[in-house]
């Protein structure tokens, strides 16, 4: 069994731990973060980042990044150079309740959660998080470091951009583009592109 490390123990790294253990293709040696957890956890502490090429040099060649979105997509984007610097494979983590079509690509480091839909002909880019329920339909793609949160619906040929946040239970139409750095609020209707760097939420018609 191969052997990985976690990077960063807060939230969105239960739901990735569950699924290893489930798939049981990885035995996980612990995770790294800025403190140890208070609560006990069934996998020890080994330090912050400043262990990484320690824990490499002893023969831990794989690594799941554990941080979530936090507001913006720069702490995982900083990990991500890190620990490709030092060597580390970063697998894709996929959830076995998913359900993917046969002709998908998943980037480096994404993760698919419980129940995701990727349909066909769509594309993950590295680093995403397509978290519990989101469904993106056919010919979609999501590009490196976004993240599309629970039960969020991309309709059909929808284009993500880079460092893209899509919230809950969000409703992109088809033949949408959300451009880099956009983040689009819970429970939002995008039915227009929306620019760069721009956060919308509600029912968005492309008016500023």
């Amino acid at each position: 069994m191969k052997k990985i490390v976690l990077i960063g123990y807060g939230g969105h790294a239960n739901g990735i731990l569950d699924t290893i253990r489930q798939k049981e293709e990885y035995e996980v040696v612990g995770y790294t973060d800025n403190k140890p957890l208070k609560e006990n956890t069934k996998y020890p502490y080994l330090g912050n980042d400043d262990v990484l090429q320690r824990i490499f040099d002893e023969g831990v060649h794989y690594a799941a990044i554990c941080v979530g979105y936090l507001g913006n997509s720069n702490i995982r984007d900083v990990l991500y150079g890190i620990v490709k610097t030092i060597g580390f494979q970063i697998p894709a983590i996929i959830d076995k309740t998913a359900i993917l079509a046969d002709d998908i690509l998943i980037g480096e480091g994404s993760y698919i959660g419980k129940g995701a839909i990727v349909n066909a002909k769509s594309n993950i880019g590295k680093m995403c998080i397509i978290n519990s329920g989101a469904v993106i339909e056919h010919e979609s793609h999501v590009k490196d470091f976004t993240h599309v949160s629970v039960n969020a619906v991309l309709c059909g040929n929808v284009v993500l951009e880079d460092h893209v946040f899509i919230g809950a239970n969000a409703t992109i139409i088809q033949d949408i583009q959300i451009h880099h750095h956009s983040r689009i609020g819970a429970g939002s209707v995008i039915l227009k592109d929306v620019p760069k760097e721009m956060t919308v939420y509600g029912i968005w018609k492309g008016s500023l």
